[in-house]
Formats: C-alpha cells, structure tokens, sequence
C-alpha cells in the first residue's frame, strides 16, 4: 500500500503512534525524503481537512488532535533535517506568522526547508505581535524573514507588518506564502515581497543562488 494511504487511513483513526512509526520508518529506510514527506504526506492529510465555515459538521477537537500528530511527526524529522542540509549559506533567516494568524504547521515545514537549504532558521511560529517583528529583525540580524498566512482575514495585518520591515529594514528579505494570499496577494507583491506558491519558489527566490 502507498505511503500517503496508508498513513491517511492511520491519520483518520487518530491512531498517531502509526502515523509516527510510518513516517519515521520511511525516512530511516530512506524510502522518503523530508521533501516527500511534507508535500506528499503531510500536506495531502492536511489538506482534506475541513472548518467549521465551509463544514457544519467539522469537529474541532479532532481537527485538534490530527494537527498534533502532525507537529509530533514535523519535531521527529529533526535529526533527518540536519542529515538532508548539503551547504550552509551563512545566512539567517525566521519563518512567522502574522499578529492573529493561529495556523502554524505550514510555516514550520518551510522552517525545514530553509535550514535544508542552508539558512540558519529561528521558528517563531503563530500569532507574532506586528512591533515584535522589528526588535526580531535586529535582534537576531536576519536577512530573511518568511511570512505564513493561512487565514485571508489576517492579511491585512500581514501588510502591515511588511510596510513597517521595508521602512526600518528595507535589505531584508521578505516571502510571503500560504492560503490566505490565493487571493489580493497583489496588495504583498506591490512592497517587494516575494510570493511562493509551492517549494519550487522557494528554492527559485531563497535557494544557493539567492
């Protein structure tokens, strides 16, 4: 049976100790890549899952409780990450999600990316006051800061929060991703942001040649 099946038979049971054991065994054997994982597994299970504003009968503690398995199986590929990370570009950079945005499991996927890409990564994760951003930037000296929006209705603080970057750290860079820009991501685009789609716009703006 496929991975991604049965792991999602596994994922819809809530059975995490197999959906953990599936993921950490095809990454041992090498059967996988962290990449394969994420985008073939991780993101397709996530991907069916539902809200209570297109669903009336989505159940949130189970939304709850498949998004754990899904932060266990992300903090378990660790040690995998370091082993895929080929160069290292001496470069840092955060992956955050805008004042308001709670969904966070995509940003720490691409947390992963990054560091396999060579950066130097710090996850901030969810919900990151607009003025912290600014004493996070010059704190940490970054050279990329990557913006997760999950929820449409948090883009408006997303641009916000990318009109006070550009005026007090007009080099660094910055990328913006998620659902929540399907559409208006114009309104980003206009202040020099980098949009990604998928991974391939990641490496292509953020990859060795960036």
């Amino acid at each position: 049976m496929p991975l991604y099946e049965e792991f999602n038979r596994a994922f819809q049971a809530l059975d995490q100790e197999r959906c953990i054991g599936l993921a950490h065994d095809a990454l041992a054997t090498e059967l996988i890549s962290i990449e394969d994982l994420y985008e073939n597994v991780l993101r397709k299970a996530l991907s069916v899952l539902t809200d209570k504003e297109t669903d009336p009968t989505h159940k949130i503690w189970k939304e709850h409780i498949q998004s754990s398995i899904v932060r266990t199986i992300i903090e378990m590929t660790y040690p995998f990450v370091l082993k895929q990370r080929k160069i290292n570009l001496n470069k840092r950079a955060a992956i955050v999600c805008p004042d308001g945005e709670q969904h966070e499991l995509g940003a720490r996927m691409v947390s992963d990316y990054l560091r396999m890409m060579g950066y130097e990564t710090y996850f901030v994760g969810r919900d990151t006051p607009r003025l912290e951003f600014l004493d996070m930037i010059k704190t940490l000296k970054l050279d990329v800061v990557a913006i997760s929006v999950t929820n449409y209705y948090n883009l408006s603080k997303a641009l916000q929060t990318v009109v006070d970057v550009k005026e007090y750290f007009p080099e660094v860079t910055l990328v913006a991703g998620g659902r929540g820009l399907d559409v208006n991501s114009e309104v980003l685009i206009k202040h020099d942001v980098l949009i990604t789609h998928d991974l391939s716009d990641l490496k292509h703006y953020l990859g060795v040649n960036a």
